[in-house]
């Protein structure tokens, strides 16, 4: 039974991931390297399918206004985002490390669940998480974290606290989306990314990150 899984994990599932990832990384990343004003159109169009997202997902609830301050979430989340990258108060290496660990912890999260298996994190929230794959995201991602800042000579004196709060704010925004959807009783956002679903699917983890840093950097 569990070579029949894995089986069916490499020829479907992950081939679906891959073939959105080839899409969606740089759709990320070629507009953040070319130009910060086309980064500035980019994320504003798809803050808009995001927002639209919600929304559909909102249609299938009656009476909830969680709906209604999670689009407000995202709208501000990304406003801090782009107003930080426009002013450019981070560095391109900032922004690409933040981004990095995000991917590295839910790709490694995603694969520690898959292989691992095991206990769930959180079954009435979200199915798919278990402690396996928790442990993996948090452990490869810290590992390969360091390794990418000491090889690039950009090791810092909080460079492992920061990789933590960046792992926690992802996980957090993860977790909140799973919760919506659990919600409104549906399992994806969308259908525009084969393999995860919609695009609030895929920046879940972003949009918390985006938002308690903008935040911090307003303040500090």
């Amino acid at each position: 039974w569990q070579i029949k899984k894995m089986n069916k994990f490499f020829n479907q599932e992950l081939i679906l991931r891959l073939v959105s990832a080839f899409v969606f990384i740089p759709l990320v990343i070629l507009p953040l390297i070319y130009s910060n004003y086309v980064s500035l159109l980019v994320y504003i169009l798809i803050t808009s399918i995001i927002c639209y997202e919600i929304i559909e997902i909102k249609l299938k609830v009656k009476n909830s206004y969680i709906f209604y301050f999670y689009l407000i979430f995202i709208v501000v989340a990304f406003f801090f985002f782009l107003f930080l990258l426009i002013c450019e108060e981070y560095s391109f290496i900032t922004i690409m490390m933040i981004i990095s660990i995000i991917w590295l912890f839910d790709t490694f999260s995603f694969l520690g669940g898959k292989i691992i298996g095991g206990k769930k994190l959180m079954p009435k929230i979200s199915s798919g998480k278990t402690f396996s794959g928790l442990a993996t995201g948090i452990f490869m991602t810290l590992i390969i974290t360091e390794i990418l800042l000491y090889s690039l000579n950009l090791t810092f004196q909080l460079s492992f606290l920061f990789t933590l709060s960046i792992i926690f704010l992802s996980f957090s925004g993860d977790t909140i989306v799973s919760m919506i959807k659990r919600y409104a009783s549906i399992k994806d956002s969308g259908k525009i990314m084969p393999g995860h679903g919609g695009l609030l699917d895929r920046f879940d983890s972003f949009i918390a990150v985006f938002f308690v840093y903008g935040i911090a950097n307003l303040v500090i």
